[in-house]
This record gives C-alpha cells, sequence and structure tokens, in this order.
C-alpha cells in the first residue's frame, strides 16, 4: 500500500469530523470544557472557575484551554465555535502523531492505514463516550476535549522516547521535558497513560538505555515536573486528593466490561506473536502493564485507575496492525478474524457514524428505541426557553442537573457544581444548600436566605418553589424560571 492511502483516510476521518461539528450536537462534559473556554476568554489573566464562580486552582484552565480562550478572544468568534473547530483540529493532529509513532513499528503504510481502523472499531459491541477513550463513538463526543490532543501528545511523546534511546539527540530530551509537562497538564489521566507505558518502554530493554541517557531522562521527568508546577492557573495535586465520590464515579467504566472492551483481545495473539518483531516487546510490556493496573484497580475499588483503559488497548491495536500491515500479501485466518471483529466493531461505533449524518437519516434506519439508548440519543433543547433571561455570570439553581449543565455552556454559575467537581472545599455544603432549596418544608424565608448567600438571581424547575422577590418570567412545557426582579 503506497503512502497515499494514509492520507486518503485521513481525509475521510477529516470529513467525518467535521460533519460532526456541523450537527452542533454536543451533551456530557462538552458544557463544562465550554463553559471553561468561556470564562478565560473573559479573562484570560485571572478567570473565574466556570461552574461556581470564584477563583480556584481548576485543572480544567489548561493551556489547551488558554490557547481555545485567547483565539477567541483575538479573533471574535464564540467559544462555541472555537472549540468545535478544535475538534477538527485535534483529530488531524491525532492522526498526525499516530503516522508519526507508527514509523517505528515499520515503514509500510498498511501499518498506520490499520492502526487507525483498529482504534476506531477495535473496542466492543456495545456504544459508549467517555474521554480518554478511541472508540468512533466516543470520539464523535469528545474530538474538542482536551484528551484528544492530550492522546497525540502521548503518541509523539513515546516516539520521542524511542528516538531519543536510539540516537541521544539533544531536541528529542527536550521534547521529553515539555511534552510531559503539557500532558499533565491538558489532562491528567492521559499523563499516567503516558508514564506508565514510558516505564514499560524502558523496562522491556532495559540494555537498550545507556546509563548517561537514563540519567538524562530522569533529569527530563523532574524538568517536566517542575515546568508543569510552575503553571499559574491550577494545582497538578488537585486529582490526587479527591475523595472516594470521585472514584466511584469511574466504575460505570467497567460495567458490561466485555461488551464494551472485548475486541481488544484480538490483538492478543499479535502481541505474543510479534515480539521478536521491532516494539514487540515493548508493547507486550505495555499492554500488561495497562492491563495489571486496570486489574489491581478492580480489585481495590480503586476505579479512577480504569482510565488506564486505553493504554493497554492501544498497544493491543497497534500491535495487530504491524502484525497484519507485514502480511498483506495474502488474507490468512488471522486477518479474517481482525476483519470480522472490524464488523462487529461496526455496532459500537454506529452512534458515531450517526453523528455525522442528517438526523433524519438515522431515524428512518435505525428504531428509536435503539437511538435512545445510544450516547447522546437522548438529548434535546428543552431548557433553551430560558437562555434570553439569564446572563453571563448569573448565579442559577435549578433540580435538574442537565439543565444545569446546559446553564453553564452560557456562562451561567451554578451554586452546586454539576459535574464530579472535587476542587471545591465546601461542594458537601453547597449540594446541601441545593436541595433545601427546593425542599417542600424549607420555608420561604429560609429559601430567600440561601439564594441571598450564593447570590442566586434565577430558579429553573417544574415546580419552582416560592421565594419572596422572585416572579415567573418565561416558561416551557412544565419547566419554569423565575428570576429576582
Amino acid at each position: 500500500m503506497r503512502g497515499g492511502g494514509y492520507l486518503l483516510l485521513s481525509v475521510i476521518v477529516l470529513v467525518w469530523t467535521v460533519l460532526v461539528a456541523g450537527r452542533h450536537a454536543w451533551i456530557g462534559d462538552w458544557h463544562l470544557h465550554l463553559a471553561t473556554v468561556r470564562a478565560a476568554a473573559r479573562d484570560p489573566l485571572a478567570p473565574e472557575d466556570p461552574l461556581v464562580g470564584g477563583h480556584l486552582p481548576s485543572p480544567y484552565f489548561s493551556p489547551y484551554t488558554l490557547l481555545l480562550a485567547v483565539v477567541s478572544r483575538v479573533s471574535g468568534l464564540a467559544p462555541e465555535t472555537v472549540l468545535e473547530w478544535a475538534g477538527v483540529a485535534n483529530i488531524g493532529l491525532l492522526l498526525w502523531a499516530l503516522r508519526v509513532f507508527c514509523r517505528h513499528l515499520g515503514d509500510r503504510t498498511a501499518t498506520a492505514v490499520l492502526a487507525v481502523i483498529f482504534i476506531l472499531l477495535l473496542w466492543g459491541t456495545l456504544p459508549f463516550a467517555w474521554s480518554g477513550f478511541a472508540p468512533l463513538a466516543s470520539l464523535s463526543f469528545t474530538q474538542p476535549y482536551p484528551s484528544t490532543p492530550a492522546f497525540a501528545l502521548m503518541l509523539l511523546c513515546l516516539a520521542a522516547l524511542l528516538r531519543y534511546r536510539d540516537d541521544g539527540r539533544r531536541r528529542d530530551l527536550a521534547r521529553l521535558t515539555v511534552l510531559p509537562a503539557l500532558i499533565l497538564l491538558v489532562h491528567p489521566f492521559t499523563a499516567a497513560e503516558t508514564a506508565l507505558v514510558g516505564a514499560a518502554f524502558l523496562l522491556a530493554r532495559p540494555r537498550a538505555w545507556p546509563k548517561d541517557r537514563l540519567l538524562a531522562l530522569g533529569c527530563a521527568g523532574a524538568g517536566a515536573l517542575a515546568l508543569a508546577a510552575l503553571w499559574p492557573y491550577t494545582d497538578i495535586s488537585t486529582l490526587a486528593q479527591a475523595g472516594s465520590g470521585f472514584s466511584q464515579i469511574h466504575s460505570a467504566l467497567v460495567v458490561d466490561a466485555f461488551a464494551k472492551y472485548g475486541l481488544v483481545l484480538v490483538g492478543i495473539p499479535a502481541l505474543w506473536h510479534g515480539m521478536r518483531s521491532p516494539l514487540g516487546r515493548e508493547l507486550a510490556a505495555g499492554f500488561a502493564a495497562g492491563a495489571g493496573v486496570v486489574i489491581v484497580a478492580v480489585l481495590l475499588g480503586r476505579y479512577e485507575f480504569t482510565r488506564l483503559i486505553p493504554a493497554g488497548a492501544l498497544m493491543s491495536h497497534l500491535a495487530l496492525a504491524r502484525y497484519l500491515g507485514d502480511r498483506l500479501a495474502g488474507w490468512k485466518p488471522y486477518g479474517v478474524l481482525a476483519a470480522t471483529a472490524c464488523a462487529a466493531g461496526l455496532f459500537g461505533a454506529a452512534p458515531g457514524v450517526a453523528r455525522a449524518l442528517p438526523p433524519e437519516v438515522p431515524a428512518g434506519l435505525v428504531p428509536a428505541t435503539v437511538i435512545e439508548r445510544w450516547p447522546g440519543g437522548g438529548t434535546g433543547h428543552r431548557h433553551d426557553f430560558a437562555r434570553p433571561y439569564v446572563r453571563d455570570g448569573d448565579v442559577v439553581m435549578a433540580t435538574s442537573t442537565a439543565a444545569t449543565r446546559r446553564l453553564a455552556g452560557w456562562g451561567v454559575r451554578a451554586v452546586a457544581p454539576p459535574y464530579p467537581y472535587p476542587f471545591v472545599r465546601d461542594e458537601a455544603e453547597r449540594h446541601a444548600a441545593q436541595r433545601r432549596m427546593f425542599a417542600v418544608a424549607t420555608t420561604p424565608e429560609e429559601r430567600l436566605a440561601l439564594a441571598d448567600r450564593y447570590g442566586v438571581r434565577c430558579l429553573l424547575a417544574h415546580r419552582p418553589p416560592e421565594v419572596p422577590g422572585f416572579v415567573h418570567v418565561a416558561a416551557s412545557g412544565r419547566a419554569r424560571l423565575l428570576c429576582r426582579r
């Protein structure tokens, strides 16, 4: 397969990315990242927390977010537009980084082409979306998220690690100082994957590392941590201080695990048989390290470490791509098995494919009950009626988490964070105040005291409670919006 094959596939993937962005149908953490870009664009030097206001050391104010905020502020483009097109750029960066890394697996373009296909399709038959995970259905939501450029930077970092081992060039040592710092600030979970896989690569062939290069590599790692610590917008230790609730949220990643990740196992024979191939031992060590950490994490109930699942999956995908890419002259049983697995993976990828199409196309081909079970299948705009009445920076309390998340994307602040958010020290107290505001037993005077305490301007609920000084301003269906006079 000639080099144009990868370019053609990249164009196809990028066209899909543009079509997804053109739908403007975002859910989940989109509103959080949009709120972060909006807050940073408003005041890049001292941005307020995008969810609850005030100045908190939130890891969401990363170099990636600040870059998009500056683009929005300088160009005058809406934060929504900048974030959407950043998703297209992220996928382009990822495709380029994957091609750079695949050169270490061999000089066949077929290997890189198969790597893209396997990374998008070989996960499972159950569609799911989570940042840091690369199946097509997930990327259709997370392409603008920080996890996507961090994934690309991880591939570039690992490629620099291999080049430095082989050539010892200073420019690669410099990359091994700057890239890990960026990854840590942009997406800490991907930083953990990078460290895990990098360590596995090093231990796979320890004799290939001269002592002076090992020492320099250690200095580069220390330099990366120092660079990250100098970032003024966040404290890199914040996530490490998260409580058990933050860990429990990630338990969803191991529910129906075989249906989500079973197709990754197709690459295990390639990992075994490729041990003597270029990077064979490194890929096997990376897979074993990733699988081992995840298994131990599940046994100990530390589900946040299941975010390392993509590390092992990537090793499996790359090993399979290299194994089959070297054997394209004839389809052997293993190739047929991989093709069959990709066909099965298309079922899990269906929501991602559908998100590039006009809504009426999948609606005419797929039963509505199936679409409802897809990630984002039940999204709507039922709270949009409130937008003309709330302002950037207003504090609004809503009974619906979905409504609060959507409001955040408009620049509206909440009392209780609508996302898992261990960065607010009084988070439990804020959620208690939220419950008291809408509790039947709470008196109007107590509600007014809560509203005054947190600077609440509006309430959004199906049955909004009585609060002195708040009047009805808008409604849609059963939802009502009350605001201060």
